[in-house]
């Protein structure tokens, strides 16, 4: 009785193990389902160009729209998040493009590998680590595109990783901005999987320290938070208060950590609101636009103007 106790027990380790370390990883990894284009910039009313870039790891194809401002007065690259695309509605992308056209900033977007309209290249999320080279394929587009222009790049959730990478690996920027940014790996990886399922984040420690081991996401000194820390450009980190998935604890600290960081804590929103029904346990993440449209263009606006004079 003892020795089948024994091994019913053994059994229920290695599967409990197994379910950690590579059911989980995998599943939050390689299996997020790409989201389709449903829309273009003209539903906004902004006239756009398609265009494709190949990053410099592989020859993906990635796509991309520029849309243009009118006395242009900078440029910016824009990078959405995981899972997502340059269709965000999450974010509210659209009516955001219309937004900084609107104020004389041109913008480069793209859909990342694995995402939208871009190539798949088999590794599926990477928090920033092979995305990276995507976000630098677009600055060198945008660079060359209008060469006498500032050019400054925003990131959303994975996207700010994603940017705080290429800038890292040494892509040219005038300034960055990164909005609700994943810059804890293990921590965004446990909340993330929290929204997915409902269950506790501290379930999920064994799974993040998996991915970070033994898939490729960035840990320790290769994350988001360490690289950033050390950048020495501007930053402006908008962050809400209350993101359950990128928390504002590591903001604030990236903005304690470099005195090249301004911190801006968008106002709070009401959790109970009923326009984050549909959102679930996502709650408030990257939803500062969509709540607080002005003063968070006005935020992005001034960062822009005082680099650009």
């Amino acid at each position: 009785m003892k020795k089948r106790l024994w091994s019913i027990t053994a059994l229920l380790v290695i599967a409990l193990a197994y379910v950690a370390l590579v059911a989980i990883p995998e599943e939050a990894i390689y299996n997020t389902q790409r989201s389709a284009i449903t829309s273009t910039p003209a539903a906004v009313g902004l006239a756009f160009e398609d265009f494709v870039v190949s990053p410099g790891d592989s020859e993906l194809q990635l796509a991309g729209w520029w849309m243009p401002a009118e006395n242009a007065r900078a440029t910016l690259v824009f990078i959405h998040g995981g899972g997502s695309n340059r269709t965000s509605s999450y974010f509210g992308s659209l009516a955001f493009y219309r937004a900084m056209v609107d104020q004389g900033i041109s913008l480069a977007v793209v859909d990342l590998r694995n995402h939208g309209d871009s190539g798949d290249d088999g590794h599926g999320l990477q928090f920033g680590r092979t995305e990276r080279y995507d976000a630098a394929a677009a600055i060198n587009w945008a660079r060359h595109r209008h060469p006498d222009l500032p050019l400054f790049a925003m990131g959303i959730s994975m996207g700010g990783a994603t940017l705080v990478q290429a800038a890292y690996h040494g892509a040219e920027l005038d300034g960055l901005i990164l909005l609700d940014s994943l810059l804890d790996t293990h921590d965004t990886f446990k909340q993330g999987a929290f929204v997915a399922t409902g269950l506790p984040p501290a379930l999920f420690a064994a799974s993040a320290w998996a991915a970070t081991q033994f898939y490729g996401l960035p840990g320790a000194g290769e994350q988001a938070l360490e690289r950033a820390a050390g950048l020495d450009i501007p930053i402006l980190a908008i962050q809400d208060p209350d993101d359950p998935v990128t928390r504002a604890r590591y903001s604030r600290e990236l903005a304690e950590r470099n005195p090249r960081v301004t911190l801006w804590l968008a106002p709070a929103i009401d959790l109970q609101h009923p326009d984050l029904a549909w959102k679930k346990r996502w709650g408030t993440h990257v939803s500062a636009f969509l709540f607080y449209p002005r003063e968070t263009v006005a935020q992005i606006v001034a960062f822009i103007d005082a680099l650009s004079r």
